[in-house]
């Protein structure tokens, strides 16, 4: 089971989340859970999964950070493909998120070149696992032609 995390700001948000898996015969169950824990959906075993939460607009719900939860049965990895539209709108229904005079273009950068400096270290840190497999895999075939060389 794996979590991601989401914060919504405004009761009156509205939600569209689609997930599927990019081979279908892995079917994946799918929670969405309010910030209290309380489960607001919960779908399982089909290989493509779509719901808009709260299913009426203008419905109140809790704010905060929500999570949304998703496993298979499969012993596999298995490779999903998530899309999360927020749509913060306010008590008369209105996209507040139009409103561009909200936006910090500088806390916006700041926060993609943290990300950057993330995906970076990690993309570095694989390299480097990557690169310790192929020498153990390396030294394993040479072990393994020494031994069937020996009586």
């Amino acid at each position: 089971k794996e979590c991601l995390f989401f914060t919504i700001h405004q009761p009156h948000s509205q939600m569209d989340i689609s997930v599927s898996t990019l081979n279908t015969e892995y079917p994946l169950s799918v929670e969405l859970l309010q910030p209290t824990g309380i489960s607001a959906r919960k779908s399982e075993n089909s290989g493509k999964h779509y719901f808009k939460f709260p299913e009426k607009d203008g419905l109140v719900h809790e704010i905060g950070d929500f999570q949304l939860c998703v496993s298979t049965i499969s012993r596999q990895t298995v490779q999903v493909s998530l899309i999360i539209v927020i749509y913060e709108k306010n008590a008369k229904n209105i996209d507040v998120a139009s409103n561009l005079n909200r936006i910090d273009s500088s806390a916006t950068t700041s926060t993609f070149s943290n990300f950057e400096k993330i995906t970076l270290s990690i993309d570095e840190k694989l390299q480097i696992m990557k690169t310790e497999q192929a020498k153990r895999a390396f030294v394993e075939k040479i072990v393994h032609a020494i031994r069937s060389l020996l009586p």
